[in-house]
């Protein structure tokens, strides 16, 4: 979802963030045996990787319409 000025909403970015930070904080600390301070911030890094994906993608997208 994207609002009038082709940037994705609050929601999907929030979203993304969540999601992504839920997914790779655990599977970082308990598959790959990285301590959980590097486990919290590989799934910080991995959520802004995925907002700035959100946020290219529906720019792209209105760029399109």
């Amino acid at each position: 979802m994207t609002d009038a000025g082709g940037s994705p909403s609050l929601a999907s970015t929030v979203g993304a963030l969540v999601v992504t930070f839920l997914i790779v904080t655990p599977v970082a600390g308990t598959l790959l045996g990285f301590n959980w301070t590097q486990a919290v911030l590989l799934g910080g890094f991995a959520g802004s990787v995925a907002v700035a994906s959100a946020w290219l993608t529906a720019r792209r997208g209105a760029g399109d319409a």
